[in-house]
């Protein structure tokens, strides 16, 4: 029950991230960031990353679709919030992969599992969500 309203509360933090609201994109990263330690009791230690990469474990780590999904929605809420800000396009995608580098450390610190072929759906996350606006914006016109 409680995953689920989870679950809810994140795809409303979505929505209105989405439409521009800016408390709701705050929340939204406030929440990403305490999510992960809390996962893990907020005990915090060192573990090495796996920096080990190859093009096996880059197509591998394609098959997590949760992490391409939300770095896709991620990616189109920042978006969102650039408004008509110059180069808006490039600037959410490094927002992106700083966000997926930033998560990545995070788990290192607490539940240990920070791992560089991870950024590789996250990247397709953002080249997805890129898409999606690049093809709504187009639409829109």
């Amino acid at each position: 029950m409680l995953l689920a309203l989870g679950i809810i509360v994140w795809i409303v933090l979505a929505v209105f991230a989405l439409r521009g609201a800016r408390w709701a994109y705050a929340i939204f990263l406030i929440l990403a960031f305490v999510w992960i330690p809390g996962s893990g009791g907020f005990r915090f230690h060192h573990a090495e990353c796996d920096t080990s990469f190859s093009l096996d474990l880059a197509l591998f780590s394609l098959t997590n679709y949760k992490h391409i999904v939300l770095f896709g929605m991620f990616f189109l809420m920042t978006r969102a919030q650039l408004g008509r800000t110059p180069h808006a396009l490039m600037i959410a995608a490094a927002a992106t992969l700083a966000i997926g580098v930033l998560i990545e450390v995070e788990e290192g610190w607490t539940v240990g599992h920070c791992r560089v072929r991870d950024l590789v759906p996250d990247s397709a996350g953002a080249l997805i969500g890129a898409v999606i606006w690049s093809l709504w914006d187009r639409r829109s016109r």
